[in-house]
């Protein structure tokens, strides 16, 4: 597919104003920054201020069978950050379109746009009273909120996975019509949305969890290696029982709680075994928060020689509560934390395998991603993060990409990990630049959506995925 003619941005600077076309070497340059090599260039930027801008931008480029690449803030570290996944794409960038356009109180609804964050939601729901609970992630709160349910993101919270909070979307196709999903008689297109669909979101509604009463944390010491599977076994039946709706466990490894920690902090004595174990519990009332810190005491008695109960906290926390920025891309960065990896020069890759929640089997895929690293010289950060049935074994690589060779290696380590856990049917959930491997998707399932991107998207102008 060809890149944007003189006439092409010609139109678009007519559409948007010149100032919000960017195609000058420096401007494509910073577009293009990311967490590790090789990211393909946008050959232009757009920077859209409205829905109605947008629609008239892709107007444009499916006239011209031009390929553009949708992107909310383009803070998407550790997975291509702003880059397109095919060179001489020009890159649509969302982050303008910053208003919170609808807030149902009484249901819990609140309708947002690509270019509001984290904290942006957050602020805005306080002010409101503080009556739900604001999403949030890793990250930081200056990342989309809509970019990250767009991608499956993982939260933090009864925000586990925050696709699944979307309440109703509204979506352009490539010629720039409209695309509404929600509550209707039926099948929901709205699972076509997500990672990569052949369309350009432009509003999200998602439904609100109501703020606890009282949140509480119980953090317990994993002393051995080889506990890791009843560990984890332990959790499912924990979290099956009832309480899922009311927690979240994770298990750190070592690596990961390095990671987290502040230059020059040491390692809390409840976290200086081979894995850390750790469960938020949340309630409306002091018996139902007594109940769910039983079960996850019970969790932590099993399997830890040490552990900490926090004291008892009213409301939900609040963004300040949380790091103001990736801490663990920053973890082999001399200098300490900041807030952007690209700039930074920060190596970053995630792979995400999505595991049934069985101790055994995820010993052996955590064994596996351990061993590939320490021959690749990256410690691997594995944050585990489980479920009543299903647990996503998260996976960090850092580095620090003025170091020379550091780059091939945390590319190399991430391309074997991919390739050796593949043998063994497993994959990650989440893509880096949309590349998936084919035997990642079901054959009818490649065909039903290679069907449906050729409806909406005919002319290829929003083909993000490589298969």
């Amino acid at each position: 597919m060809p890149r944007p003619s003189d006439s092409t941005l010609a139109a678009w600077r007519g559409l948007i104003g010149a100032e919000h076309v960017l195609t000058g070497g420096d401007a494509l340059e910073a577009a293009g920054r990311c967490t590790f090599a090789d990211a393909p260039l946008p050959s232009a930027v757009l920077l859209p201020g409205t829905a109605d801008e947008t629609a008239a931008c892709l107007r444009v480029a499916h006239a011209a069978r031009t390929r553009v690449h949708p992107v909310s803030t383009g803070r998407n570290w550790g997975y291509g950050s702003g880059c397109p996944p095919h060179a001489g794409t020009t890159v649509l960038r969302l982050a303008r379109l910053d208003r919170v356009l609808d807030f149902d109180d009484d249901r819990g609804l609140v309708t947002i746009q690509p270019g509001v964050t984290f904290g942006g939601l957050d602020s805005f729901l306080r002010a409101q009273g503080g009556r739900w609970w604001p999403p949030s992630v890793g990250a930081g709160p200056d990342v989309s909120v809509v970019g990250n349910v767009l991608q499956r993101g993982l939260g933090q919270g009864p925000y586990r996975e925050l696709a699944r909070h979307v309440y109703a979307a509204e979506a352009l196709c490539s010629d720039g019509t409209c695309l509404r999903t929600g509550p209707a008689p039926g099948p929901d297109p709205t699972g076509l949305l997500f990672q990569g669909g052949p369309v350009v979101v432009t509003a999200v509604t998602l439904w609100l969890r109501p703020a606890p009463a009282l949140r509480q944390r119980i953090t317990f010491r994993i002393p051995r290696a080889d506990c890791l599977p009843l560990v984890v076994d332990g959790a499912r039946a924990m979290l099956r029982g009832g309480a899922a709706d009311g927690q979240a466990a994770d298990v750190l490894s070592a690596a990961r709680v390095a990671a987290g920690l502040p230059p020059g902090a040491s390692v809390p004595d409840v976290m200086t075994g081979a894995w850390t174990g750790g469960t938020e519990v949340w309630a409306p009332d002091d018996d139902a928060l007594r109940s769910l810190r039983g079960r996850a005491l019970a969790w932590a008695a099993a399997h830890g020689d040490v552990w900490e109960v926090s004291p008892p906290l009213p409301g939900a926390p609040t963004s300040g509560d949380a790091p103001a920025g990736p801490v663990c891309a920053y973890r082999s960065k001399p200098g300490g934390p900041g807030s952007d990896p690209d700039r930074d020069g920060c190596g970053v890759l995630w792979f995400v395998p999505l595991l049934p929640m069985r101790g055994a089997q995820t010993a052996r895929v955590v064994a596996l991603i351990e061993r590939i690293g320490a021959e690749e010289g990256v410690a691997p950060s594995v944050s585990l993060r489980l479920g009543p049935r299903d647990l996503y074994c998260v996976t960090g690589l850092f580095w620090d990409r003025d170091e020379p060779g550091a780059d091939a290696r945390g590319a190399r380590c991430h391309a074997l990990m991919s390739a050796e856990c593949a043998r063994l049917g497993v994959f990650t959930y989440r893509p880096v630049l949309g590349r998936w491997p084919p035997e990642a998707v079901d054959p009818g399932a490649q065909r039903l959506l290679a069907q449906v991107r050729s409806a909406l998207d005919p002319r290829g102008v929003l083909a993000s995925h490589l298969l």
